[in-house]
């Protein structure tokens, strides 16, 4: 049907995209100026009201003309981290140049996982039927809307795939699940790809399996400290105990990956430390809400953060060590995040030369724009409202708040001073108390993380517990358990 058949027949209308364009708009303006009749505005009046009551409904979408960044710029990168405690081993990052010669990931369509037995009668088979099909496109990309669904794909999506698991049934999936048995896709292995006809995989990874939480109802919250890392059974730990001498090296050597130190203990050292016995012990004491991430500790994983709010965070990860100057520092953290770490030269060091465990892909990196996208979605994030009612017990709790001078580091409205503090043991250089927040105090907390790991800056990151412009707290971490050596992990 024509544009003027539209005109004429008003019932027509859902042939017209929601998103008026401008190029319409003026279209009208040429018609209505060019006829010196009235006919034709006549003809279009249908079309004029119904674009004026588009434009002023509040679901009209607007178009958005994002600037994006570049992501890995070799100046912006060269200032993202403090240097370390131990300045010689401060990462140097592959180029921009390298960097960007890395194949851009595809986001690919996935579908849901569900539980043994509940699953549509020839799923698996008809998945095999699909073409692959890439639902990131930044060219369809109209509204700021419309960037922040797309940062939600990205958020989602995982970077490392394998052959699609047999399922477990839904007593032994250890998660919520839908009536019709479908499983939380967030959890690794829980959702199917298609990225070859015929070739159904599973994947690892996402941004989401690590930051999303189980609430209390059952529901799930993106954004929020996850509920990763949850125990393991008695029989996974005996396993690890009974590990044989050939899965002990590869297992020791993807620790070494991950939390290899050099300059704090020697290969050989590490090697003679992390014995069956020291792994299933870790394993024996894992607990939800803590992640032993790559460049911290198997032994002494930080809490997992929650991401609601960053945007006004001036200091990223556990130890304060990554700047959060604008939303392209977001978009670099990201990229070191998702294993761009692993493949860094701490002086002589270089924990890997390909992909990690907690990487993408070999030789795959996300695009500037999936960045960005994925950016502005995390900054889109907010707050589960607070359960917990104004009574005079909260009031009370204000008063000791107060009293005990606990705004001192976590100031309000952001309940966090946005600086960060020294580890025991640490003098912090000259130069850096010219331009870093330091908070001229020491905690006390253990320096592990702060002063003998990857992601060691001798300092720690006051701890933000509520988000800018509103007293709603974040989902708190649970109560941390002692380790074996009695030590308690700080918030």
């Amino acid at each position: 049907m024509s544009f003027w058949s539209r005109a004429r027949y008003p019932w027509n209308m859902p042939a017209i995209d929601n998103d008026v364009s401008q190029s319409t708009l003026l279209r009208i303006r040429v018609i209505r100026s060019h006829n010196s009749h009235c006919s034709c505005m006549r003809l279009n009046a249908p079309v004029l009201g119904y674009l004026i009551l588009r434009l002023a409904s509040p679901s009209a979408a607007q178009e958005f003309h994002p600037n994006i960044p570049k992501a890995w710029d070799d100046q912006m990168v060269a200032g993202l981290d403090l240097p370390l405690a131990q300045r010689d081993r401060s990462p140097r990052y592959l180029t921009a140049e390298e960097y960007y010669k890395l194949k851009v990931l595809p986001i690919y369509r996935s579908y849901p996982a569900y539980a043994k037995g509940q699953e549509p009668p020839g799923y698996l088979e008809a998945l095999k039927q699909k073409e692959p099909e890439i639902i990131f496109d930044p060219s369809k990309l109209r509204a700021k809307e419309d960037w922040i669904a797309a940062g939600k794909l990205v958020f989602e999506s995982e970077i490392r795939f394998f052959p699609a698991p047999e399922q477990p049934p839904a007593a032994e999936v250890g998660w919520p699940i839908t009536k019709d048995g479908v499983l939380p896709g967030f959890v690794p292995g829980f959702r199917y790809y298609v990225r070859k006809k015929g070739v159904v995989e599973a994947g690892i990874n996402s941004c989401a399996g690590c930051h999303t939480r189980l609430m209390p109802d059952g529901s799930f919250l993106e954004g929020a400290q996850g509920s990763e890392n949850r125990p393991v059974s008695t029989a996974q730990v005996v396993q690890a105990r009974e590990a044989a001498p050939d899965q002990m090296r590869r297992r020791l050597n993807s620790l070494w990956v991950n939390y290899g130190t050099p300059w704090v203990m020697t290969r050989e050292e590490f090697g003679s430390y992390y014995t069956n016995e020291q792994y299933a012990r870790g394993l024996a004491a894992r607990h939800p809400g803590v992640l032993a991430r790559q460049g911290t500790r198997f032994s002494y994983p930080p809490h997992i953060a929650s991401l609601i709010g960053v945007q006004d965070r001036k200091y990223l990860d556990a130890t304060g060590l990554v700047h959060n100057r604008s939303i392209a520092d977001l978009m670099r953290y990201a990229i070191v995040n998702q294993g761009l770490d692993t493949l860094a030269h701490y002086g002589d060091f270089q924990p890997a030369a390909s992909v990690g465990p907690f990487t993408g892909e070999e030789g795959t990196r996300y695009s500037d724009e999936q960045l960005y996208a994925l950016a502005l979605y995390i900054t889109s994030l907010k707050p589960p409202a607070n359960p917990n009612p104004v009574d005079d017990r909260s009031r009370r709790g204000q008063r000791i708040f107060r009293e005990q001078g606990c705004g001192g580091c976590h100031t309000p409205p952001l309940y966090t001073s946005n600086k960060i503090t020294t580890a025991q043991g640490f003098s912090v250089p000259k130069d850096l108390l010219q331009t870093e927040a330091i908070l001229g105090v020491c905690v006390g907390t253990d320096p592990t993380l702060a002063l003998a790991t990857r992601e060691a800056p001798g300092s720690t990151k006051s701890p933000l517990s509520a988000v800018s412009g509103t007293a709603t707290p974040l989902v708190m971490p649970e109560r941390r358990k002692p380790w074996k050596n009695g030590l308690i992990l700080c918030v």
